[in-house]
């Protein structure tokens, strides 16, 4: 396994128990535990029915997951009838990684050792953590790509649901070395960092200490690896497209996307080398707290990079030289760019890791504790901008996918809600309907759809749009402005009401972003006028002054040249 650099685990949503509503069903998505956000998602809708008999047809497989990305599986379960979210199981990175390192052990033969119950978590609309839920929960069955779904739909586990789901929530509960043990454990670092301070009051009694001792040879080292993967990652994206890219780009626009990221490279190259020789990984933190602070020059101009790349990628040089690099390259550019994006959160997650595993007597604890404060503290000013940036980098890849000529996606205020395939209506001749399969991406502020190819076909403004459910068409939506109409079809009422949903929501953003842009708007006239108005105020000043002693128009004629020049406006009739 250490050897591979791409993960694969295929996830089969056995059967439920003990729902607190009778019709449910569940969605699974991957998340990126170093961010906590969603890395990829698979929405079935499919019932989840309760017992011992596999329910869920349906098995996915999460695949082409890089080797250093700290990832965990999230089941949301649904009240099928109010579309509402009634629960949460997540299975944590640990769970996975260890499912992942059982398969080979015994060589891909199906096993009881992969399936297993969970607890499921209360949760409230947002998603946000109410505590355990009153019973209930899923069996889950974590089994390599290439077992068949029927091999895996194993019989549930015993003991009892109940006894399982209490158990594998319990810090104290034991597996053999044979079977992965899969923890139901809801973000697992976030609740480990928000429980630091009562683990910390517990003794370090023997077992506690020669348990620390392992586990942070394994953090420590996680770090090390960590940190050589993204500088290789940093060197790929200077090699492969950064530097080639000068002989393609204006030398100014060459500066504006990159000069941040040449110097993230080359801290890194000094950083790697020190952190992987010193025996103290705090002290080496703190010893270059200062220079992570680069990071927040790359965020507060990444914007200017995402807006540059989409403009140049109108010149067909620039677009060839981009599809000839990814021939040599791991990744997309937009992929290498947003690294830095995710990597302080990254490094407040590891540090974690090895301070939870640090005891107070350790010669790195106290470097340990002040780094970790350091990079929270970088970490607060990226995690305000990591969602806009995010939204930006997912817009261009789109963009840069779809053929034909349109304007740019790309604005700052621009947020991406969703892309579906679904079939459009339009008006044939003699008032037929022609059905045809477009890709719909829905913006905040912006329908934009495509053929199924990714060729542009069209866009519609939703800022004076409606969209109401078609009386003509069953599952239709009518998307309409004064001057156009957009019919959509869709595959059921649950699909269409979330995408009304998700339109409103769209609707809602771009209404605050106006209302904050002409806010900000306001203050700028408004402090135009102040200060054309301390101008006038002391050019009258002023003139008082040289009128009481020279009372020249020679000095009058003076006054409004410089008047004029510092930007008020003094008038000879005054």
């Amino acid at each position: 396994m250490s050897g591979a650099r791409r993960h694969k685990i295929k996830v089969v949503v056995v059967s439920g128990y003990g729902m607190p509503v009778p019709h449910t069903y569940v969605n699974c998505a991957l998340i990126d535990t170093a961010v906590n956000e969603v890395w990829k998602r698979y929405q079935a809708k499919t019932p989840l029915g309760e017992g011992q008999e596999p329910t869920w047809k349906k098995s996915l497989v999460f695949g082409g997951m890089p080797k250093e990305l700290a990832f965990a599986l999230r089941f949301d379960i649904f009240d099928a009838e109010k579309k509402e979210l009634i629960g949460r199981v997540q299975i944590s990175k640990e769970s996975t990684l260890e499912a992942i390192a059982g398969y080979k052990e015994v060589n891909g033969t199906p096993n009881e050792s992969w399936s297993s119950w969970y607890a499921m978590e209360a949760v409230n609309e947002s998603g946000a953590k109410r505590g355990p839920a009153k019973g209930g929960g899923l069996h889950i069955a974590l089994v390599p790509p290439s077992v068949k779904t029927a091999d895996a739909n194993l019989s549930p586990p015993v003991p009892a649901p109940a006894a399982k789901a209490q158990s594998s929530n319990s810090p104290s509960s034991s597996s053999s070395s044979s079977k992965p043990s899969c923890t139901a454990n809801p973000t697992p670092e976030v609740k480990r960092g928000s429980s630091s301070k009562k683990k910390d009051d517990k003794p370090w009694t023997e077992e506690r200490l020669a348990k620390a001792k392992r586990k942070r040879i394994h953090a420590r080292q996680e770090i090390i690896d960590s940190e050589e993967s993204y500088l290789t990652n940093l060197t790929a994206l200077m090699d492969t497209y950064v530097k080639p890219m000068k002989q393609v780009v204006d030398l100014a626009d060459h500066k504006k996307m990159f000069a941040d990221v040449k110097s993230i490279c080359d801290f890194h190259e000094i950083f790697y080398p020190f952190v992987k020789k010193s025996s103290d990984i705090g002290y080496c933190f703190l010893k270059y707290a200062d220079y992570l602070k680069i990071y927040t020059e790359f965020i507060n101009h990444y914007a200017g990079v995402i807006e540059c790349l989409s403009e140049n990628r109108k010149n067909k040089k620039f677009t060839h030289f981009l599809k000839e690099a990814r021939t040599n390259a791991k990744m997309e550019i937009t992929s290498y760019l947003i690294q830095p994006v995710q990597r302080i959160p990254r490094y407040v997650l590891l540090l974690k890791e090895l301070q939870r595993y640090t005891w107070p007597e350790h010669h790195e604890h106290d470097n340990l504790v002040k780094a970790l404060a350091k990079a929270e503290e970088i970490a607060t000013h990226v995690n305000e901008r990591k969602r806009q940036i995010e939204n930006m980098t997912k817009t261009l890849e789109v963009q840069s996918n779809i053929t034909g000529t349109f304007d740019s996606l790309i604005k700052p205020d621009r947020k991406m809600i969703r892309e579906d395939v679904l079939i459009k209506v339009s008006s044939g001749m003699f008032s037929s309907m022609k059905r045809k399969e477009r890709v719909m991406f829905l913006f905040s502020d912006l329908l934009l759809w495509t053929t199924t190819a990714y060729q542009f076909r069209g866009k519609m403004s939703l800022a004076a749009a409606h969209a109401e459910v078609s009386k003509k068409i069953d599952l239709g939506l009518e998307i309409s402005s004064s001057k156009e109409l957009c019919l959509l079809v869709f595959e059921s009422k649950a699909q269409m009401e979330s995408w009304i949903a998700d339109f409103k929501a769209g609707k809602e953003y771009a209404k605050k972003v106006r209302k904050r842009l002409m806010e900000v708007r306001k203050r700028t006239i408004d402090s135009k006028r102040g200060k054309a108005h301390t101008l006038v105020m002391e050019a009258f000043k002023t003139l008082e002054k040289d009128r009481s002693s020279a009372g020249s128009n020679e000095n009058l004629e003076n006054l409004s040249t410089h008047a004029s020049e510092t930007g008020g406006e003094i008038s000879h009739s005054v």
